[in-house]
């Protein structure tokens, strides 16, 4: 508060009465402090007021789901991919509708499983649709 503004402050309290000048004394006083301590309640205030807008809560939320369910999803695929590319002879695998077979050859974008040990049954299958490979038993 400025001189100025004590001065009305008074003035008017002299025209209403001697009781109200201790009111706007404290009133005044009051005013002043919460002046003088606003800048040091504006740390912790401006996090809450961040949080409280609808669109940081959106972007919050966003940047969360990236980190929690795109990249970890994005690296198991990279994995797939690189697995798929290095396959080679003699790999046990098991495509995507359940077959186990271990790899015959590899071709360009296809893959010939031999799928029964007994009578030698082969199939050929894109190489997309090799879901994993399974650890080699010993019997080979």
């Amino acid at each position: 508060m400025t001189f100025v503004h004590l001065r009305m402050l008074t003035e008017a309290a002299d025209r209403l009465g001697g009781w109200i000048v201790p009111l706007l004394a404290q009133d005044a006083a009051l005013a002043q402090g919460a002046a003088e301590a606003e800048p040091a309640a504006q740390g912790p205030g401006s996090l809450l007021e961040f949080l409280a807008n609808p669109m940081n809560l959106i972007l919050i939320s966003a940047i969360l789901f990236m980190f929690l369910v795109a990249r970890p999803q994005q690296k198991k695929r990279q994995e797939q991919e690189k697995a798929q590319a290095e396959l080679k002879k003699n790999d046990r695998v098991v495509t995507h509708s359940g077959i186990h077979g271990v790899v015959v050859q590899t071709q360009d974008g296809l893959v010939t499983l031999r799928i029964d040990e007994n009578s030698g049954a082969r199939m050929t299958v894109n190489r997309d649709a090799i879901a994993s490979i399974t650890p080699s038993d010993s019997k080979e």
